[in-house]
């Protein structure tokens, strides 16, 4: 939680502009405005930027909640029932807690007000971590994840969806790698989607699939890659889906 704790703290700044900056700005001047009651103190006591991990923890941290804030706008309205999914998502599915989650709600907050649309934030985010294919994947995952979280994959929603795909630049197989996880699909047929392999493929193809992605979704690996750690539940959650496929993969195949 450096990076939380440095900005919540006014002790630096950060280097990335766009739509996302002015978005984490505001989340935190209004932090400011809330907690000082001599003013606000933001920036004057600043003595230096986050470091280049800090850094993608803070872009990655305010996209997903600047772009769930588009995905509630979807209908042209942010109801209450959309707010409660929300809510519900951070604190049960993220299992953020203290300052984490009421930043959430601020970036959730700012980037409601804000002009700029799902795609602007898409693209900024993007930017940023296309040369990191597994943090990508983990942010399509946590969209989609809070698309189903109301029992109702809005046509709206999958219109953000898709969206997304397009903009992350993923391959067909990536995206019903991902999908499978949340939507209507056989289980032994979802199992092979996780692992992105084919059901005719012979056990040494499966665990080869299976080694690649364990590497790549160890919670320790996308946490250095720029996850922040306030997301550790998430990244253990994904990485026990791709064990468990494995198992059930290797028991269907007698291996």
């Amino acid at each position: 939680m450096a990076w939380m704790g440095k900005i919540l703290g006014g002790t630096v700044g950060w280097s990335f502009g766009g739509p996302l900056g002015a978005v984490i700005g505001a989340a935190i001047g209004n932090h400011f405005d809330q907690s000082s009651s001599g003013g606000s103190q933001f920036g004057s006591q600043q003595r230096g930027n986050l470091n280049q991990q800090e850094e993608k923890q803070t872009i990655f941290f305010t996209s997903i909640f600047s772009m769930l804030a588009k995905f509630a706008q979807a209908d042209g309205t942010v109801s209450r029932a959309e707010v409660n999914t929300i809510d519900r998502f951070i604190k049960n599915e993220l299992k953020l807690q203290g300052e984490a989650r009421k930043l959430a709600i601020r970036v959730f907050d700012e980037a409601k007000k804000k002009n700029n649309n799902f795609e602007e934030y898409a693209q900024q985010f993007y930017d940023n971590f296309k040369n990191e294919q597994t943090l990508v994947l983990g942010m399509f995952d946590l969209l989609m994840k809070v698309a189903v979280a109301d029992d109702d994959f809005h046509h709206k929603e999958e219109e953000y969806i898709k969206k997304a795909k397009k903009i992350f630049n993923l391959n067909d197989s990536q995206y019903e790698s991902i999908r499978s996880q949340y939507l209507d699909t056989a289980d032994l047929e979802k199992y092979y989607k996780i692992l992105e392999c084919s059901p005719e493929a012979d056990f040494k193809e499966v665990k080869r699939k299976y080694r690649q992605k364990a590497k790549d979704f160890h919670p320790d690996n996308v946490i250095g890659k720029g996850l922040p750690e306030e997301f550790v539940d998430f990244a253990e959650q994904e990485f026990k889906k791709i064990n468990d496929a494995y198992e059930k993969i290797k028991e269907e195949k007698g291996a």
